[in-house]
C-alpha cells in the first residue's frame, strides 16, 4: 500500500494545486478550490499511485488489472518514474509555471508543465519527453495530463451517488448535448477488491475533433458543489478517460495511444516530444459558471452583424445576387456580407465536390470578385468569402494531382466527394498562397470563412515526416493553422471564421486561432437556441456565430424565435431577404437594434440557463430561459417550444430589479406576478432586460 508523506502546495488564483509524493518518489497531481482547503483529505493507503505523467515506451509492460489493449495507464514506463525535482517560476506580470521533472529507469526525462496567469481561472498543462538514451526510442503513448484525487472531500468513504460524470455529446446540427450522469452508470465504482480497473474511455480519430463528443470531460461532486473540468486543445485525434481502481477517480488524456488511435512517434537521441496542451479548472456553481473558467476571455464589447448568403443561394451565388442584396441590406443593421460556397468554377457545376481549383466562375461573376467586393464596400459593408482550403473536390482538377494529396499506403485518402491536401508540403503551401492568400489581398476581402466538410480519418504516416497516422494528423493540422497565420500577415485586420460542417472544430485550438466560430449547421431548425446555449460551455458568446435564416412565409413569432436565438452569441443573418414584406423588416430591424444596444452585455456578461431538459432536438417541446448578467443589467431570453398548454414560469430576478426593455413575440408576456406566460403550440421567443431600481 502507498501513502503520501510529502507534498508541494501552490495557490493559483482561487485554486490549489497539490503535488503528492509517495514513498517511492512517484508524484500525483490534485486540484481543488482554495476556499475548500480545510475540507481536503490527503489520501492514505492507496493501492497504486496514479502518476501525473502517463507514458509508455514500445516494449514496456502494460499494467495488470485487465487493461491490456484497453488503456496504457500506469504502464511499466510510468511506474518507473521518479521525482528528480520541481521548479516554480514567476514572471514580472505574475504568470506562474511549475515544472515537475521525473526520470524513468531507462534514463529518459519527463517534464510536466503547469501554467497559470493572473486574471484567468484555468490551468494550462502539457508534458514533454526527452530521450536520454543513445538510440532512437518509440513513444507509443504520452498523455497531456493526469489529474487524480477526485474527490478529496470524503476520505476513503465516498458515498454512492456523490459524483457525476459530465460530457458534451455531438452530432451534425445537434451539437453540445449535455450528458451528466452518476459515475455508477459507467461502472466507475470499486469492486469488492480493487483488482480490475474501472474505465470510461472516449474520443475520436480524424481531423474533425468534435465528432460524437467534444474533447471535454468533467466530474461533479454533488455533495460538495465542486466541479472539475478538462478540455483538450483538440486539433485532430484525441482520447479522454475517467478511471477508478480504489476510492478516488482520475481523469487523464490527450493524444490517443498506439492501440486505440494509431498514435506513436520515434524520438531520436537527445531530442524531445511535447504533447498538446489541456486546460484544467475546478470551481463551484453550475456547469456554465465552471465551464466559463476554461475559456479565453474576449475583450471586445462590439458584435458586428454578419449576413451570409448561403441560406439565400444555397451554393449558387452571383454578382447580380450580391448587388441586389447589398442594395437592400444597406438600410438595415448589417456590417459584413459574406459570399459563401459556389463562387468558383466547378467542373460539374456543383459547389460540393468541385472546389479546390479556386478559379472564379466568370459566368456568375463576369468581372471577377474584385468589383463585387467594391460593390459591397460601396454599400457600407465589409466583404467576406468562403474557402475550404484543406480539401479538394473529387471533380476538381487538383484532385488528380496525387503528389499534393494526403496518402495512406500510397493511395490518396478519399471520401465520396473529397480528397485532402498535404499542407506540410512546400508546393501545396505555394499553391494556396497563389489561389487563396493572394486572392484575398488583390480582391480586398475583409473576412474569410474557413470551412471543412469531411475528415481525413485515422490519418497517414509520412505526413510532414510523421511516424504514425495520428501524428501525421497533428502535423497536417499544424500546417493548416500556420496557413491562417499567413492570411493574417497578408491581410492585417481580417476576420477569420472557423467552420467545419458547422461545429465540428469547436475546440480551444481552433476557437483561439480564429475570430468567430460557426456554432452549427442548424440553419433553420427550432433546436437552434438549445444548441447555442449548450455551446456556451465551450465558446464565449462573442465568438459564437449563430444562423438566422429568414423566409417570406415566416410569421412574426417565427421571425422573433430565430432572431432572438442569435442573442446567445453573434448574429449570422441569411435567407431570401428580397421577398420580405415591410412588416417583416420592421421586426428584423427592431430585434437587431435591440441586439446592438445590448451587445456589450452579451459579449461580457456571465451566461446563465434555466428550465427543464428538452428531450428531442428534432421536435423540441418545453421551454428554455437563457441570458447574460452583469452587476447592473440582466438580459433574459425566454423560448417556448411547442408546449401542449399555456405555461407560467417564474423568472429568477434579483429583488429590487425592474423591467427596463423588451423585444420579441407577444406570445410570451411578463405577468404582474413576476412570471412569464408562454403560449401553447407555438415556437416563440422574447427578450427582457432588467436593471436595479435607481
Amino acid at each position: 500500500m502507498r501513502s503520501f508523506a510529502e507534498h508541494y502546495r501552490y495557490r493559483l488564483g482561487d485554486m490549489i494545486a497539490d503535488y503528492l509524493v509517495d514513498q517511492d518518489r512517484q508524484v500525483e497531481l490534485m486540484i481543488y478550490p482554495a476556499e475548500r482547503v480545510d475540507q481536503v483529505t490527503v489520501p492514505t493507503n492507496q493501492k497504486t499511485t496514479v502518476s501525473l505523467v502517463q507514458a509508455k515506451l514500445a516494449g514496456a509492460a502494460v499494467d495488470k488489472n485487465f487493461t491490456n489493449g484497453l488503456t496504457m495507464l500506469n504502464s511499466a514506463t510510468t511506474q518507473s518514474l521518479r521525482l528528480v525535482g520541481q521548479q516554480a517560476d514567476t514572471t514580472a506580470d505574475g504568470r506562474q509555471t511549475i515544472t515537475t521533472t521525473l526520470r524513468d529507469d531507462q534514463g529518459n526525462t519527463y517534464q510536466h508543465h503547469l501554467a497559470w496567469q493572473p486574471g484567468q481561472q484555468r490551468l494550462k498543462v502539457w508534458t514533454a519527453f526527452i530521450n536520454g538514451r543513445p538510440t532512437t526510442q518509440r513513444l507509443v503513448w504520452l498523455a497531456s495530463f493526469c489529474l487524480s484525487g477526485v474527490s478529496p472531500f470524503h476520505g476513503n468513504q465516498m458515498p454512492a451517488g456523490t459524483l457525476d460524470l459530465i460530457r458534451l455529446r455531438s452530432k451534425w446540427a445537434m451539437e453540445g448535448r449535455i450528458e451528466e450522469r452518476p459515475i455508477e452508470d459507467y461502472d466507475l465504482e470499486t469492486s469488492w477488491k480493487p483488482s480490475g480497473l474501472a474505465l470510461e474511455q472516449f474520443g475520436q480519430n480524424g481531423t474533425m475533433p468534435v465528432r460524437r463528443f467534444f474533447p471535454y470531460v468533467g466530474l461533479r461532486d454533488r455533495a460538495a458543489d465542486v466541479t472539475w473540468l478538462a478540455e483538450l486543445a483538440g486539433q485532430a485525434s484525441w482520447q479522454l478517460n475517467v478511471s477508478r481502481l480504489d476510492d478516488r477517480l482520475a481523469i487523464f488524456g490527450g493524444l490517443p495511444d498506439a492501440d486505440n488511435g494509431q498514435w506513436f512517434t520515434d524520438v531520436a537521441p537527445g531530442k524531445d516530444y511535447t504533447s498538446p496542451y489541456v486546460y484544467l479548472t475546478v470551481g463551484t456553481g453550475d456547469l456554465l459558471t465552471v465551464s466559463r473558467r476554461l475559456q479565453t476571455p474576449v475583450k471586445s464589447t462590439e458584435l458586428p452583424i454578419i449576413y451570409n448568403e448561403w441560406g439565400t443561394s444555397w451554393g449558387n451565388p452571383s454578382a447580380d445576387l450580391v448587388h441586389e442584396s447589398v442594395a437592400l441590406l444597406q438600410d438595415h443593421h448589417v456590417d459584413c456580407y459574406v459570399i459563401d460556397a459556389g463562387w468558383y468554377d466547378s467542373p460539374d457545376g456543383n459547389w460540393d465536390g468541385g472546389h479546390g481549383d479556386w478559379l472564379v466562375d466568370v459566368d456568375r461573376f463576369p468581372g471577377g470578385l474584385a468589383p463585387v467586393v467594391q460593390d459591397i464596400h460601396a454599400h457600407g459593408m465589409q466583404a467576406g468569402i468562403w474557402y475550404e482550403y484543406e480539401t479538394v473536390g473529387r471533380n476538381s482538377t487538383k484532385s488528380a494531382d496525387t503528389e499534393a494529396l494526403v496518402k495512406r499506403d500510397g493511395i490518396p485518402v478519399t471520401t465520396m466527394k473529397r480528397r485532402f491536401l498535404d499542407l506540410t508540403q512546400p508546393a501545396v503551401q505555394t499553391y494556396l498562397r497563389e489561389r487563396m492568400v493572394q486572392h484575398l489581398v488583390t480582391s480586398s476581402f475583409d473576412y474569410l470563412k474557413v470551412d471543412y466538410n469531411d475528415s481525413a480519418g485515422i490519418g497517414a504516416a509520412g505526413i510532414g515526416g510523421a511516424t504514425s497516422p495520428a501524428e501525421g494528423l497533428q502535423r497536417l493540422t499544424d500546417a493548416a493553422l500556420a496557413m491562417l497565420q499567413e492570411v493574417r500577415q497578408a491581410v492585417p485586420g481580417i476576420t477569420i471564421e472557423n467552420c467545419a460542417s458547422g461545429g465540428h472544430r469547436l475546440t480551444p485550438t481552433w476557437i483561439d486561432a480564429t475570430d468567430v466560430s460557426s456554432f452549427s449547421d442548424a440553419h433553420e431548425t427550432h433546436s437552434i437556441p438549445i444548441i447555442a446555449a449548450n455551446e456556451l460551455n465551450v465558446i464565449p458568446a462573442a465568438k459564437n456565430l449563430i444562423w438566422c435564416v429568414v423566409h417570406p412565409e415566416d410569421s412574426p413569432d417565427e421571425l422573433c424565435f430565430h432572431l432572438i436565438a442569435t442573442f446567445l452569441g453573434r448574429v449570422c443573418l441569411s435567407g431570401d431577404i428580397r421577398q420580405l414584406q415591410p412588416s417583416q423588416w420592421q421586426i428584423i430591424d427592431q430585434c437587431l437594434a435591440f441586439y446592438q444596444h445590448y451587445a456589450a452585455l452579451i459579449a461580457q456578461g456571465a451566461p446563465f440557463r434555466e428550465g427543464p431538459a428538452v428531450l428531442s432536438y428534432h421536435d423540441p417541446v418545453g421551454y428554455q430561459i437563457s441570458g447574460f448578467k452583469q452587476d447592473k443589467q440582466m438580459l433574459v431570453l425566454v423560448f417556448g417550444y411547442n408546449l401542449p398548454a399555456r405555461r407560467f414560469v417564474n423568472l429568477d430576478i434579483p429583488t429590487g430589479w425592474r423591467l427596463t426593455d423588451a423585444v420579441g413575440s407577444t406570445a410570451i408576456q411578463r405577468t404582474e406576478q413576476g412570471r412569464v406566460s408562454i403560449a401553447p403550440h407555438i415556437f416563440a421567443a422574447r427578450a427582457f432586460v432588467f436593471a436595479p431600481t435607481a
